[in-house]
């Protein structure tokens, strides 16, 4: 079992605490990176407060935003490689490219 670390959201009006997690498998038309940064700011404080629109599922992982390089693909990813540096928007549509 692979570990990662985390900044978890156990409720709302919580602190995040950071922890230690499982590392995640990518689906087939996923990919896993590995985080170089990641931010957390202040629309992390909202989800933490409840004033997002975000419909939570605790465990909840705080941070967006991040760049890292790719590490693992899913089976049917073709457009991307392993070692590819990757930076992820905050809202998906930005980049043009994810569903």
């Amino acid at each position: 079992m692979r570990i990662m670390k985390a900044a978890i959201l156990t409720s709302l009006n919580s602190k995040c605490e950071i922890q230690e997690i499982e590392t995640p498998k990518p689906s087939s038309n996923q990919v896993l990176i590995k985080i170089n940064a990641s931010g957390l700011c202040y629309n992390d404080v909202h989800i933490m407060k409840g004033e997002s629109p975000l419909h939570l599922n605790f465990p909840f992982i705080l941070g967006h935003e991040p760049a890292g390089e790719i590490v693992e693909l899913g089976d049917n990813v073709t457009t991307r490689k392993k070692g590819d540096r990757v930076g992820i928007p905050y809202v998906q549509m930005t980049g043009g490219r994810c569903e």
